[in-house]
């Protein structure tokens, strides 16, 4: 089955106002305390005169979690997006509000979104004193709660580490604590530091990156150690944006980071165009779908890419930013415009030394060949073990992970429903498709009798989800062959990965069948050994 058949259990909670961010964060929690099952709060504007609906999911397989706004009775989607930041939905929520709110009462709409905020903030401020009073009735119960939101509070620890606190949390801190003062933040030779005013930031300077460019640089650091010196106070200014917009630009901007680290791009990876040509109005198509992209920009980009330069040189060429770079390759490659190669060696001028051996090709390629099937052109199953074997001692050596993941894909016929293997034009299609996907050193081969499996060597779990979702994207984008509607394609993907999971290999194979049956049972794409075991931390 491809999706649920019923609709998912909720849990439903009325509010007298707009939610404040410590409240989101605390339903987050509930959220992911109760995976699988809806939470939706609901609240009206401050006249009345319009109401609002936050349904918040939590997948059971893991993942980013899924918040959809709704507006009105008959519940009118407003908008779906998937993210973890509680700060970035805290500002959707205030702003989507206040422009819905606009467009039904006119007098008065410069003054709407503020109205909002504050009705936010006020709720805020009362669900943290309603723990604060819960605490001395059952302590032990709002340590939990407060715990989860210690970062909200309106305190700031001098010091800490960003990896156990996140970039845009604290910079939020900052700001609802309205500190005046300096942060500092060392990880290696790397050193950022921003002056603040009043919660707000006026001058940075990241590692040699400056201003509203710097604040976004900033927000991709996972890593380092951060101190906050209070009431320093300066008069220079390079940041010319508030922090709110700065941060929701830079989850946007490290979503894109981690897309473009997954799929196995590398400063010296060399892009590539898929077509000779594209037309202009693909580009306006491809620029509309992200705000932070200039159409212009695209277009330059795109034309200046040949087949032959570095991501490095033609960043430097081009002088691009961070911020500007990242958006546009990004969409390039989700919109399968461009791919990319990292096996390209620019010819070396000096002579070498010795003749080098020429190799026969032909052979490489007949042996090849004969281990794979020629009506698929996937690798056989007992390849794949033994491919799979070489990369584990390969990486046992080396310390690098592995992951695999073992795919079921059927077609679903009925009623009465039938789930039947693919034929061979649909698993040709279905090479066709990943092979654009997956990178040179990723192997696709049979598994079992009527099962597929994916080798990803030096890929954490994490790494694995994301292409599998592409995967999945890929082989419900469109019909694989003629007369097959996507709606009918069932998948099926388990993943796990050593060491993450286990440390053996016959353990990952079964940890692997274990995951793609949990994805079975609870009818979704993809399952992580990870969140079926709980033992694996």
């Amino acid at each position: 089955m491809l999706r649920r058949t019923g609709p998912l259990p909720k849990t439903l909670q009325k509010l007298p106002a707009a939610p404040g961010l410590s409240e989101i964060h605390h339903y987050l929690s509930v959220a992911m305390e109760n995976r699988g099952r809806q939470v939706e709060i609901s609240w009206t504007s401050p006249d009345r005169a319009v109401e609002f609906t936050l349904n918040i999911h939590c997948p059971w397989r893991g993942g980013d979690t899924e918040w959809k706004l709704f507006v009105g009775k008959n519940m009118r989607l407003v908008w779906d997006y998937k993210s973890c930041d509680v700060l970035l939905v805290y500002n959707l929520v205030v702003s989507s509000c206040g422009e819905l709110h606009q467009s039904v009462q006119a007098e008065g709409a410069l003054s709407v979104s503020e109205a909002f905020r504050d009705s936010s903030r006020r709720r805020d401020t009362l669900f943290m004193n309603s723990s604060n009073m819960q605490e001395e009735s059952n302590p032990s119960q709002v340590q939990k709660i407060e715990t989860g939101n210690a970062w909200s509070r309106s305190t700031l620890s001098p010091t800490g580490d960003l990896s156990l606190v996140e970039i845009s949390r604290l910079l939020q801190s900052i700001l609802l604590s309205k500190m005046t003062g300096r942060l500092d933040v060392d990880h290696g030779n790397r050193h950022a530091k921003v002056f603040f005013a009043d919660g707000e930031p006026q001058l940075a300077d990241i590692n040699g990156i400056m201003g509203d460019e710097g604040i976004l640089d900033l927000l991709t650091w996972r890593d380092g150690k951060y101190s906050f010196e209070p009431r320093i106070r300066i008069t220079e200014r390079n940041v010319g944006q508030p922090i709110e917009a700065l941060v929701i630009r830079g989850v946007q901007l490290v979503d894109k980071v981690n897309f473009i680290k997954n799929v196995g791009l590398i400063p010296d990876s060399v892009l590539q165009r898929r077509h000779t040509e594209v037309g202009a109005h693909d580009f306006d198509s491809m620029a509309a779908r992200d705000n932070t992209i200039d159409g212009t920009l695209l277009k330059r980009f795109y034309a200046a890419i040949d087949d032959q330069t570095t991501v490095k040189a033609l960043i430097e060429k081009m002088r691009l930013t961070r911020s500007q770079w990242v958006p546009l390759v990004a969409v390039l490659l989700n919109m399968d415009v461009i791919t990319f190669t990292n096996d390209f060696l620019p010819a070396k001028e000096e002579k070498a030394i010795i003749a080098p051996k020429v190799i026969d090709k032909s052979k490489i390629h007949s042996v090849m060949m004969g281990l794979r099937r020629p009506e698929t052109g996937m690798f056989t199953y007992p390849a794949f073990l033994y491919f799979l074997e070489q990369e584990y001692f390969r990486g046992y050596r080396s310390g690098s992970p592995l992951s695999v993941m073992v795919m079921e894909m059927r077609v679903v016929s009925g009623p009465p429903f039938n789930r039947e293997p693919l034929d061979v034009p649909c698993v040709a299609e279905v090479v066709r498709r990943v092979s654009r996907l997956k990178r040179h050193i990723d192997m696709i081969a049979h598994y079992d009798q009527y099962d597929y499996a994916m080798l990803l060597p030096n890929t954490k779990t994490t790494g694995a989800n994301t292409f599998a979702q592409r995967v999945a994207k890929a082989l419900w984008s469109a019909p694989l062959v003629n007369g097959i509607d996507s709606a009918n394609l069932s998948l099926a993907f388990g993943v796990a990965c050593i060491p993450e999971d286990c440390t053996d290999l016959g353990v990952l194979l079964a940890a692997a069948e274990a995951a793609k049956s949990a994805a079975l049972r609870a009818a979704v794409p993809i399952a992580l050994y990870r969140d079926i075991n709980p033992n694996v931390k």
